[in-house]
């Protein structure tokens, strides 16, 4: 029987915001057993944006670097459904969260059913009253300050709210404070601002009652005028609502800097639940942005912890850590934190397997080792050079680094005449065999250096060893994705899907790849998706739709004129909703059936728009494919 959650104590009246998703929450929130942050009965639940950002086990990344342990007295202000109150708990600290939705209280009181150190407290901030001032080592500020100047956070403006949240703070406390930066990288490439819905809100300026946020260099004057001067700056990516990677300041001045933080955030923006309006070579602009200084001020989103003494915020977070990284979407028993370190021994990785209750290595055939701390291997990994010469077109450049990983894997093949025990990494028929270690030998696990390729982070183990056939298909399969998905100028037909680059490419290092190994190698990977991922169906369905995905499909984004017409329907539907439910008076409804019938001829203008871009486009295609035609006929005639 689920345990009875401690009563809300209301401290003022109540805000009147939500997201839709208060009541399944809650309803899931009474039946499940495990509420913790992580939770795979959590995780199964979430279907769109709003769970998501509720049930994410990704929620816990972004307090990973922050030292909260039983000693501490935390204050979770805009607890929103709990999460960090729940994180904090956990850790053994007593936790007050204040919400101002009533319903969200709710949520926050049965999230933490059974935990006696939390008390929830429904209100604005400024209810507390002053038994509680100074009263927190800890407070956190997440989500929560852009919103401090609109009617759902009490109209005062930030600095106001900056004052009641340094007032809680005790002696030696800290704010940890974590929202999106107005210039992140992703708001410049044309995403819509998270909170607005449209593009380039953050750098053209907010309008007076909008949900607000800052730049670096503003956010640290606003917490240094509010008395918080001492700052640690870290950078969740893809930002801090669900982060996979949070990177230290330190990591960005580091020689090598940018192949590191190119390698552990990979793509910088995320497509999962929101379509961006501009799609570009996210990757190749972050590292243009890395190289010329300004990775800290184009971070999609900061987490700060500020105080007034340098010695308070020291402590919270380990000053040698460079980065903290999970790998998103696992099932919590394969979840696995890695930790990049800065000694005086050099550059270390420390990973650690976060399910600790987990029975065994192995599941089945499938199995992970933990290795507990090796040494850093510098320098840029095979798929970083892979992208440098495809975004140069230079096939026979890509041509050389395959040939070069495939020989890797070669010196490491061995001949096997019988299987004992087979699986879909190691059919009964394979004939060539790699150590067991090997499942994930991709062109990314393998750093280029003075000595030649090197294989790093051997975190998954296939029980017998792994089938070298399979193991280099699910390789250039990883690679063709990662160069597709950069839109690259590839030197072969844009025409030419997924499926076929890889068969190409497996003949330029010579391997024939062909229609039956290839559904082998996939039927293998549904089944590792199965066994590790949290949403497999997801996964899968995106297995299948990247088989047959060409670069055609994807060059047309910067082109079209989608801006407009993405708003102009997204502003239909919004005024759809408002036609369905009652109106007040027969004025307001033909004031928004006006509104939709311009909404709606603006509509079929940005269509003619859009018409006219892809025609454009279908030249340009035309033009490519006379002129790699073309040029195939000249290397022949040269080569007679």
């Amino acid at each position: 029987m689920s345990p009875e959650p401690r009563p809300v104590i209301s401290i003022g009246d109540s805000l009147p915001y939500a997201d839709g998703a208060e009541a399944e929450l809650l309803a899931l929130f009474r039946t499940v057993e495990d509420r913790r942050v992580g939770s795979d009965e959590l995780a199964a639940a979430i279907r769109d944006w709003p769970t998501a950002y509720h049930l994410a086990p990704e929620r816990a990344v972004l307090l990973a670097p922050v030292n909260i342990g039983s000693d501490d007295r935390v204050l979770d202000v805009g607890a929103g459904s709990g999460v960090n109150t729940r994180i904090c708990a956990d850790r053994g600290a007593a936790v007050t969260a204040v919400e101002g939705s009533a319903a969200r209280a709710e949520l926050i009181a049965h999230r933490c059913a059974g935990l006696e150190s939390v008390d929830v407290l429904c209100g604005p901030l400024d209810g507390l009253g002053a038994d509680r001032r100074e009263a927190y080592d800890v407070v956190l500020v997440v989500g929560v300050l852009e919103y401090a100047g609109t009617s759902h956070g009490g109209s005062d403006g930030p600095a106001a709210f900056l004052n009641l949240v340094v007032d809680a703070l005790a002696p030696g406390g800290v704010v940890v404070l974590a929202i999106e930066n107005r210039l992140g990288l992703k708001y410049l490439l044309g995403f819509p601002e998270d909170h607005l819905g449209l593009p380039w809100v953050g750098c053209e300026g907010y309008r007076d009652g909008e949900p607000t946020t800052w730049s670096r260099r503003e956010l640290v004057q606003m917490l240094a005028d509010a008395g918080l001067a001492a700052q640690k700056w870290l950078y969740p990516f893809p930002d801090y609502k669900l982060p996979s990677a949070v990177l230290a300041e330190e990591i960005y001045g580091q020689p090598g800097g940018v192949d590191m933080v190119d390698q552990i955030v990979g793509h910088p923006t995320s497509t999962e639940y929101f379509r961006p309006v501009l799609v570009a070579d996210d990757r190749a602009a972050h590292r243009a942005l890395l190289t010329a200084g300004l990775g800290t001020d184009v971070a999609n989103s900061f987490l700060v912890v500020a105080g007034r003494e340098p010695e308070a915020v020291a402590e919270r977070v380990d000053q040698g850590v460079l980065a903290w990284r999970v790998a998103p979407d696992r099932r919590r028993r394969w979840r696995q934190q890695a930790v990049m370190v800065n000694s005086n021994q050099g550059l270390t990785m420390r990973r650690r397997l976060l399910a600790e209750d987990r029975a065994e290595d192995f599941e089945e055939w499938l199995g992970q080792v933990e290795v507990a701390e090796e040494a850093y291997v510098a320098g840029r990994n095979l798929e970083q050079s892979l992208l440098d010469c495809a975004r140069q077109g230079d096939g026979d450049g890509i041509a050389g680094l395959l040939r070069a990983w495939r020989a890797a894997l070669a010196a490491h093949e061995r001949p096997i005449d019988s299987v004992s025990t087979p699986h879909p990494y190691l059919p009964a028929d394979a004939a060539r065999v790699l150590p067991p270690e090997w499942l994930d030998a991709g062109p990314d696990n393998f750093v280029v250096t003075a000595d030649g390729l090197e294989f790093v982070d051997r975190e998954w183990v296939a029980a017998g060893g792994v089938d070298a056939r399979l193991a280099m298909v699910r390789g250039l399969w990883k690679a063709v994705s990662a160069m597709l998905s950069a839109r690259c100028h590839l030197p072969w037909p844009v025409t030419w899907s997924n499926d076929r680059l890889v068969a190409y490419l497996g003949g330029l290092i010579g391997e024939d790849i062909d229609d039956e190994l290839m559904e082998q190698w996939r039927q293998a990977e549904e089944d590792l998706i199965r066994r590790v991922y949290r949403l497999p169906a997801v996964r899968l369905a995106e297995l299948k739709d990247a088989g047959s995905r060409s670069r055609m499909d994807l060059l047309w984004s910067p082109l079209a004129p989608y801006r407009r017409m993405n708003h102009l329907v997204h502003r239909q539907q919004e005024l759809i909703a408002e036609l369905a439910g009652p109106r007040q008076t027969a004025d307001e409804l033909e004031q928004a059936q006006a509104r939709l019938v311009q909404a709606e001829a603006e509509l079929m203008q940005e269509r003619a728009e859009l018409a006219a871009a892809r025609a454009r486009l279908a030249r340009v295609a035309w033009r490519e494919r006379i002129h790699n035609k073309i040029s195939g006929l000249l290397r022949r005639f040269g080569q007679r």
